[in-house]
């Protein structure tokens, strides 16, 4: 069902389904929905929400499906350690950007990776990866007019940056 919903997120051109949400309470339920699979696979992943996040209009769906896919590819990223994998997605707010993070302290990604990163169809997982977690999620960040980021180091893990603009309810001022 994840490739299908890949697939047509990917293949159609959409229009977020924007409305008033708690960007926590997104980045919370998909952490909750990955802690099983962590755990199966002896991973800590650990949340770190920011307070305040103030109610923020976007489309919450879309924005799950975009984090689920990049923790996931953290999970996968740490699967291979023999101990110590540990994946961290955190939230922040700045005023004028909401972020979300998932790091993680697996392999890196090589250099000569990065240009395919956001590809559809380029995996570096083999039969396990479709190609389309990334590209999927990145076109779900930009429709939001967002961009996602990404730092790596070779040897020491990744950082993945959704940056999203702060859209607040038209009945509500942006807090300070």
């Amino acid at each position: 069902s994840a490739l299908v919903m890949d697939m047509l997120t990917f293949s159609k051109e959409r229009e977020p389904d924007l409305r008033p949400a708690n960007l926590n309470r997104v980045v919370n339920d998909v952490v909750e929905l990955a802690q099983v699979r962590a755990s199966e696979m002896h991973v800590e992943l650990a949340v770190h929400l920011a307070e305040p996040m103030p109610e923020l209009v976007f489309d919450p769906e879309g924005i799950h499906h975009a984090v689920l896919n990049v923790v996931s590819n953290a999970l996968d990223a740490v699967a291979d350690r023999s101990e110590g994998g540990k994946v961290e997605v955190q939230t922040e707010y700045d005023g004028t950007y909401a972020r979300i993070y998932v790091r993680d302290n697996g392999p890196g990604i090589p250099p000569e990776e990065m240009k395919n990163l956001f590809r559809p169809f380029v995996s570096t997982k083999g039969t396990r990866g479709t190609g389309l977690g990334l590209p999927v999620s990145q076109k779900i960040v930009v429709e939001h007019g967002g961009r996602i980021h990404v730092q790596t180091h070779p040897g020491q893990g990744s950082c993945f940056t959704m940056e999203l603009p702060a859209v607040f309810p038209l009945t509500s001022s942006p807090p300070k």
